[in-house]
């Protein structure tokens, strides 16, 4: 009389599909918002090389404008191209780790120069947009 069924009913599957969609929906999210903070990470890292390097040419020569000498003498060519690789072994292959560049927004001069970067995340006092490194730091 009484129909005892034993199994999973389909009400059951779908509260388990949903709830894993769920998790596995927060996982992804929570991987990607982990990646852009070690994007950003790697961006200021490389960027405090760069200022390092300029540093160093202006120590070596009392002026920024060597490393316009070759490549990054015009605005909007990339920081890679910078005559800095005597400081920076490896500039040449520099790039942004996601889909920004590290571009000259001022081309060096005696006293100046000026790399725009982008931040996606807030970064220590960086709040996430596009910054400037230039002979005074970071803006």
């Amino acid at each position: 009389m009484f129909n005892n069924q034993k199994g999973v009913g389909l009400i059951t599957i779908l509260i388990v599909v949903i709830i894993a969609g769920a998790i596995i929906g927060g996982g992804f999210l929570l991987l990607n918002s982990e990646r852009s903070k070690t994007r950003d990470a790697q961006r200021m890292a490389d960027i405090v090389r760069v200022q390092a390097s300029f540093e160093f040419l202006f120590n070596d020569t009392a002026s920024y404008e060597l490393a316009a000498v070759g490549g990054c003498d015009k605005v909007g060519n990339l920081v890679s191209q910078c005559n800095l690789s005597k400081y920076f072994p490896t500039i040449n292959t520099l790039k942004d780790p996601g889909k920004f560049s590290y571009i000259v927004s001022t081309v060096p001069t005696e006293d100046d120069y000026q790399i725009t970067f982008t931040l996606e995340n807030s970064f220590d006092s960086y709040k996430s947009g596009t910054h400037v490194l230039s002979a005074v730091g970071i803006q």
